[in-house]
């Protein structure tokens, strides 16, 4: 057996669904003769790291791309970064110059692990034929446990290129999968933080990524129904529970809206379950209820305490430690009590219907150009629950991240851009989360700038049928970069002069088009792309809009 023929078939035990890649690799070459597993062709290696992500965001298995030696490789750098900045579990498995020429000039020669090991958990080098379990079983142990995130390794020619196993029981049938592992927290901490759930009058909760990865929907919604708790979540923790939920308040930080913005400054009592509480998820460091407690709750130690130094500070993994608080706190006087009919709730309900109807009379009202977050919202309403929206950086996230300009439905997911919000991701994640969830739809709402560094990959969509939607909120600029000029200086440098025909280029690409310039069309525009959607074709709704940065004044 080929070592990569015996490495696929390992990936195929760790129950591996798709390598994504260009198709110029041995990994992906080897994964043909193996049913079970789908290579994923793109157009460019760049793509491969994002579509990983947003697999592994939906499917809770890590995320398997690849590329070539050198040049492909240094092509996934920006992927695997924000991939590190996500803790999302991505394995890169590509191939090496030959340890026996190293050092030479051979063709491609690179230093693939330096430039990995920066931005991944562990970066090795296959030595010898027979360790190949050994390293493929530590690097997905790696990437699934304790905080998430992405591992490269590389296997040399030289170890690759011997045509049969020198030993017998290296195949498939002795391959045992990695596992993951998870850890509660300390029972005297547990009761120390069910004892100041216990005392606060009007705690709030903050739901990160990790909540998310964790698998910890159930535990976390029966965890703050028992306490009639509110809660936000960060961008990386939108989707744990839909927005329609009584006690969600939207996002936190630079993406809070009115209702969340008042409970959480009027709190007793912040509950921080996944989140490293960073920059854009705390507005600076400068959203902290003044005077009050703080409980936070992650899987890895350096995260505790790195930012707001909390008064009871519990390591251990999202699902298992909500479950040990919930048994804490079964003696508590409101157990068994509707949580609906709790201190404060009827308010915050109340407070959410009102800031709703306030939101649909703003977004409703007609304007030439049409303001961004009219299209956002009625993508909100039309595409409906049963939805995954892949989140992009831009100045479109003004309005795509907030409640409930867009809004977060029952059965609905979010594939969200982590901090280093490399633009892009979510314009390629849309096709990878349809061919991950085929039964839903799926959107990504972008700007036209992060839209034309990855529409490469349109195609790409239609070879494989991935039935997306992207909604190109197209201001004929770089919105972010153009908003700071203006602001600064008076002036940009940054609106595009040319601006390509995203219509004529979803037709070459034979995915669904259609140009968007008054409020009335766009409904009916979005109707027929979701129409395109559901026969497998893909679909670009280019919407013409205005710069609007208004959500951001507000949120100060």
């Amino acid at each position: 057996m080929n070592a990569w023929e015996a490495m696929v078939n390992m990936l195929k035990a760790e129950g591996i669904d798709f390598i994504f890649g260009i198709g110029d690799s041995s990994l992906q070459l080897y994964a043909e003769k193996i049913d079970g597993i789908r290579n994923v062709n793109l157009r460019y290696e760049g793509s491969a790291p994002f579509m990983a992500m947003a697999y592994t965001r939906l499917s809770g298995k890590p995320g398997i791309c690849t590329a070539s030696t050198g040049p492909g490789t240094a092509n996934l750098l920006p992927g695997v970064l924000e991939a590190y900045s996500g803790c999302s579990p991505v394995v890169i498995i590509n191939a090496a110059n030959s340890q026996k020429t190293y050092g030479m000039g051979e063709f491609q020669e690179t230093d693939q692990i330096a430039l990995m090991k920066p931005i991944t958990k562990w970066s090795a080098r296959i030595p010898y034929p027979d360790r190949i379990p050994w390293f493929l079983r530590r690097a997905f142990s790696i990437a699934l446990n304790g905080q998430p995130g992405p591992v490269f390794l590389e296997m040399p020619y030289d170890v690759s290129g011997k045509s049969r196993w020198e030993l017998h029981d290296i195949g498939n049938p002795q391959y045992v999968p990695a596992k993951k592992v998870r850890t509660g927290g300390d029972p005297e901490l547990i009761k120390e933080a069910a004892a100041l759930l216990t005392k606060a009058k009007r705690p709030v909760a903050v739901s990160g990524n990790g909540t998310v990865l964790s698998g910890a929907a159930k535990e976390f919604q029966r965890f703050i129904e028992r306490l009639g708790m509110p809660f936000l979540t960060t961008p990386g923790g939108r989707g744990i529970l839909p927005e329609t939920h009584p006690l969600a308040l939207g996002v936190c930080g630079y993406y809070r809206t009115k209702v969340g913005k008042e409970v959480y400054a009027d709190a007793d009592l912040v509950f921080t379950v996944g989140t490293r509480n960073e920059s854009y998820s705390t507005h600076q460091w400068r959203d902290f209820p003044e005077g009050a407690r703080f409980i936070q709750i992650d899987i890895e130690p350096f995260e505790i305490g790195r930012n707001w130094l909390p008064d009871v500070g519990i390591v251990g993994d999202a699902r298992l430690v909500l479950g040990q608080l919930f048994d804490a706190m079964q003696d508590a006087s409101a157990a068994g009590k509707d949580f609906r009919e709790m201190p404060g709730v009827k308010e915050i309900m109340q407070a959410k219907e009102d800031f709703e109807k306030e939101v649909a009379a703003e977004c409703l009202v007609e304007e030439t150009p049409m303001p961004a977050k009219r299209a956002v919202y009625e993508l909100s309403r039309a595409f409906g629950g049963n939805t995954i929206l892949v989140s992009e950086n831009g100045a479109q996230d003004c309005w795509s991240y907030c409640w409930p300009y867009f809004e977060m439905q029952d059965d609905s997911e979010c594939v969200p851009v982590a901090e280093q919000t490399c633009m892009g991701m979510g314009v390629v994640g849309a096709i990878a989360a349809k061919l991950t969830r085929p039964e839903k739809n799926v959107v990504c709402v972008t700007g036209d700038g992060a839209f034309q560094m990855y529409m490469k990959e349109l195609p790409t969509a239609a070879q494989y049928k991935a039935g997306c939607t992207w909604l190109v909120l197209n201001n004929s600029a770089f919105g972010w970069v153009k908003h700071h000029q203006m602001t600064n200086v008076g002036w940009n440098t940054v609106s595009f002069q040319v601006q390509p025909d995203f219509v004529k280029w979803a037709e070459a690409c034979q995915c669904y088009g259609r140009r968007v310039e008054k409020a009335s069309e766009l409904r009916p525009a979005l109707e027929e792309a979701l129409k395109a959607n559901k026969e497998g074709r893909p679909a670009v709704v280019d919407v013409a809009v205005g710069l609007d940065m208004a959500h951001f004044k507000r949120a100060e």
